[in-house]
């Protein structure tokens, strides 16, 4: 049974405060950058998918599914980190990392065979790429976001032995 604190009253029932661990810096930022990666793909991948169907773009459409199966990585990172924090001990947080990092690794999987999909029926129909102005301002924002994100990501996951978090990035 979850407690009701009245902060965040409507959770799923997989965040279980009595299983919640205390909050540490470490831990904010691992869920704060994990909350933008989720907000950013989202908002990415909804531009995206709607300039690709206005455009009639594949390689657009391609980009905002990428970008939903980012946020669905962030999403395990935002339950991992949720649910079990930084702090534990080796063993423990060894079992907590695998399913995770399984997890992130599975969707990059998914968003490779759909690209290589994607690509292979483009080049055998022989379809000519489409330009959108929308396509071009998003990849630019993408450009200067992503791999700022990733510096981060990257650099919290290494200092904290987060393999699941540096896998993420």
């Amino acid at each position: 049974m979850q407690k009701d604190l009245g902060l965040l009253p409507h959770l799923p029932a997989c965040f279980d405060w009595r299983t919640v661990s205390p909050p540490t810096s470490s831990r904010k930022k691992a869920l704060i950058l994990s909350f933008f990666l989720v907000g950013y793909s989202l908002l990415e991948g909804v531009i995206s998918v709607t300039a690709a169907v206005m455009a009639g773009s594949t390689v657009l459409l391609g980009f905002g599914l990428d970008s939903f199966v980012e946020s669905l990585s962030g999403s395990v990172m935002i339950w991992r980190f949720w649910k079990y924090g930084t702090e534990s001990d080796g063993g423990e947080i060894a079992g907590v990392e695998r399913k995770p990092t399984r997890l992130v690794a599975y969707t990059f999987f998914i968003l490779g065979a759909y690209v290589m999909f994607d690509a292979g029926k483009a080049l055998y129909l022989r379809e000519e790429p489409s330009t959108s102005i929308v396509g071009l301002v998003i990849g630019v924002a993408s450009f200067i976001i992503m791999p700022a994100l990733f510096f981060m990501t990257y650099r919290l996951g290494k200092s904290i032995g987060s393999q699941s978090l540096v896998a993420d990035s």
